[in-house]
């Protein structure tokens, strides 16, 4: 089986890698699987692409016996322990995200709202306004996950304790108000009641005065 991994906290370039694989073995008639690995023949003898979209879900008993290509997705870094027990020819692609992108999001703290909405235009000057929603909301998400059970996350141990000094300036129920009004901002942006980025605005104004 060849071994696909595609990683890295830049989910729209990995995803948008992802897709490619998928959209090309459609094309070519293949078989396609998500999150199951199958050692049985595919149907008509065609080619088969399987696509694991939680790493940990993989047998790597069946991982050994299986036949095609093997497509790891992963929204979020996949550490290194996970990583030397895949064959040695696996094809590993990390998609990082920019440096001040990650400055961002590491500073969301607190007492610090000025200088995040100042970071966030700077932001928004180059890339997608929907796309740096979903990465804060992501990030709020792994504090909140972190602070209540930083050991069922999967991420690296590096990123635990990252988030885990994070996490320590805000409280559990700071962490879930912020998520719900990410919610409600992505609902209102849906449907034509609110603009996103003045809602982001109003978000770290309002909740991390």
């Amino acid at each position: 089986m060849k071994v696909i991994v595609l990683h890295g906290e830049d989910i729209e370039k990995s995803y948008t890698r992802l897709k490619k694989f998928i959209d090309t073995a459609k094309v070519r008639g293949w078989e396609i699987l998500y999150d199951e690995i199958s050692v049985t023949p595919s149907l008509f003898g065609a080619d088969r692409l399987t696509v694991i979209r939680d790493f940990r879900l993989i047998d790597k008993k069946l991982l050994a016996k299986a036949t095609g290509t093997l497509v790891i997705y992963n929204e979020g870094e996949i550490g290194k322990t996970f990583l030397k027990v895949l064959p040695k020819d696996t094809k590993v692609e990390e998609f990082k995200l920019p440096k001040l992108i990650w400055n961002f999001l590491e500073g969301i703290q607190p007492g610090k709202s000025e200088k995040i909405i100042r970071d966030l235009h700077k932001i928004i000057e180059k890339e997608a306004p929907e796309f740096v929603f979903s990465l804060i909301a992501k990030q709020f998400r792994d504090l909140y996950w972190v602070k209540i059970d930083s050991h069922s996350t999967g991420f690296p141990s590096w990123k635990i304790g990252k988030l885990k000094s994070q996490a320590e300036k805000f409280t559990s129920d700071q962490l879930k108000e912020l998520i719900d009004f990410l919610s409600k901002i992505d609902v209102d942006v849906k449907t034509g009641r609110a603009e996103l980025t003045s809602s982001l605005d109003l978000l770290f104004l309002k909740h991390l005065q």
